[in-house]
């Protein structure tokens, strides 16, 4: 399965701008969707837009996983006044429990306070895990691991 690049929301990058969305602090959850969602687009804002997320079944919790505490950091880039942000996560695993994850396709990343309700929380970036849907079957697992280079970069 080839995954293709983590991808902003419209939104996020405004949030990222006026502070709603602060990198490297805060609450990110990743959240699994099928193929009839529509979280792909771009002009989505909150995870309460996003259609057809995976059924809370073997193990999967609605609204997503919680991330481990992302890092960013800001670095010199082409030259002395060019600056660039990597954003950047460990992976994160999903474990088939007592029943299927089904009709995997997509990831998407969330930021929100930790007790904010699902629907609330602003979307960061999403991800196609593969060009078709998949299965997870119990007791196997899904990893989704960020490239070494981090989640995204900003120029």
């Amino acid at each position: 399965m080839a995954a293709t690049a983590w991808q902003l929301y419209n939104t996020s990058k405004r949030y990222i701008g006026n502070g709603t969305i602060t990198l490297g602090a805060g609450s990110f959850k990743m959240a699994l969707a099928r193929t009839s969602s529509n979280a792909s687009t771009f002009t989505l804002s909150t995870f309460g837009s996003i259609t057809a997320q995976i059924s809370a079944t073997g193990g999967y919790v609605s609204g997503g996983k919680e991330l481990v505490p992302a890092t960013g950091q800001w670095t010199t880039g082409a030259s002395a006044t060019q600056m660039k942000f990597t954003y950047s996560t460990v992976g994160l695993t999903f474990t088939a429990s007592g029943a299927s994850l089904t009709n995997v396709r997509y990831a998407v990343i969330t930021h929100g306070a930790s007790a904010a309700v699902a629907s609330a929380r602003k979307l960061l970036c999403f991800c196609q895990l593969s060009s078709t849907q998949f299965t997870v079957t119990s007791p196997n697992t899904l990893t989704v691991l960020p490239a070494a280079t981090g989640v995204f970069t900003l120029t």
